[in-house]
């Protein structure tokens, strides 16, 4: 709505400094004559750019398949003005100042006697090129202007999309983890120990982290830490001995935001095709690296992986949660990450760069 005044105010400021102009471009003639040629000017001026922009643009031009009628409708807007500037000149030429304008200049004399004798060669004159010229400039800067809007709509649409994708993407949580989480509370409730407490706490915490943090947009980077914190210790409660997991962290600036829960695909991921809990050589493990440099993150994870793992149990084929942050990556940093998933070795690596 303010846009729109400011536009309208920004028109009428300009007109006013045209019809001044147009005022005292002819006041030597003579003032009553100039003041009413100005007016004539201006009102087919005021006439020709509304009817062009609020009329035969959105209804003609803007569609595609009547655009051949919007060329007719200019032609006879042209000529019809054309031919209306001509009979209201003719009705104020009384008023013309004859002497001191023939007196001036007995050129423009004769010139003003042939408009006035040969009416059929006036087109060719200033009034037919000022139409010209207002119908031309009109028609462009309202076609800008149209497709300026239409480029806004689309990227709010495209914003919108891309949220509403966003939204989809990070409710599709797996509650898997949650259920292994509560079963392990209840079991350490059961056996009564004093770490029980402690992991209540931890869930909670990493409950408000899922249910609320994860509606904005952005979150601190310690948060995301201390998310993964709290779900690698859930995951060593599954043995009774210390797993082979290491979460080395080179960060200094823990404010940085980042989305919520974009890098826990990958600890999941690395965690469900470990061989930790199955392997009895200790040889499996997980290893995380989070660190930052002066633009870019870089987060690291590399687990061991079954050699004679099957199709249904491969971790290079990805599951929900890796297909989810590669298409929250594509929507939140495209063409601002690297995303490598790679094995080698019977050793399974994802390394992610965000460049801030």
């Amino acid at each position: 709505m303010f846009g729109k005044l400011k536009k309208v105010q920004k028109f009428l400021l300009f007109t006013l400094g045209l019809y001044l102009f147009m005022f005292m471009f002819d006041y030597w003639i003579g003032p009553l004559y100039s003041l009413a040629k100005s007016s004539i000017s201006i009102s087919l001026f005021i006439f020709v750019v509304s009817l062009n922009s609020m009329v035969l643009i959105p209804q003609l031009f803007i569609n595609k398949s009547k655009k051949v009628w919007y060329v007719v409708s200019i032609i006879l807007l042209y000529v019809v003005t054309i031919k209306t500037n001509l009979f209201f000149n003719e009705l104020i030429f009384p008023l013309l100042d004859q002497e001191t304008f023939f007196n001036e200049n007995e050129h423009l004399r004769e010139r003003l006697h042939g408009v006035l004798e040969f009416k059929w060669i006036y087109p060719f004159g200033f009034g037919s090129v000022f139409i010209l010229i207002t119908i031309i400039v009109s028609t462009v800067l309202t076609v800008s202007e149209y497709d300026k809007e239409r480029k806004v709509k689309e990227a709010k649409l495209r914003e919108d999309k891309m949220e509403a994708e966003l939204k989809f993407l990070r409710s599709q949580i797996n509650p898997h983890f949650l259920f292994n989480a509560l079963n392990n509370i209840y079991t350490l409730s059961y056996m009564n120990l004093p770490t029980a407490p402690d992991k209540i706490a931890q869930l909670s915490e990493m409950l408000r982290y899922l249910l609320y943090d994860c509606n904005e947009e952005r979150v601190e980077l310690s948060k995301e830490i201390s998310y993964l914190h709290n779900y690698i210790d859930f995951q060593q409660l599954k043995t009774k001995d210390n797993q082979n997991i290491n979460f080395d962290i080179n960060v200094k600036n823990n404010s940085r935001l980042i989305p919520p829960v974009l890098l826990e695909p990958f600890v999941e991921n690395a965690f469900k095709y470990s061989r930790l809990e199955e392997d009895e050589d200790d040889a499996g493990f997980v290893s995380i690296l989070l660190k930052e440099t002066e633009d870019q993150l870089i987060f690291e994870v590399k687990n061991s992986i079954n050699p004679q793992r099957t199709i249904n149990n491969d971790p290079t084929k990805g599951g929900i949660g890796i297909n989810n942050v590669q298409k929250r990556l594509e929507l939140i940093y495209p063409n601002e990450h690297q995303l490598s998933i790679l094995e080698e070795k019977d050793v399974f690596k994802v390394k992610l760069i965000i460049h801030l």
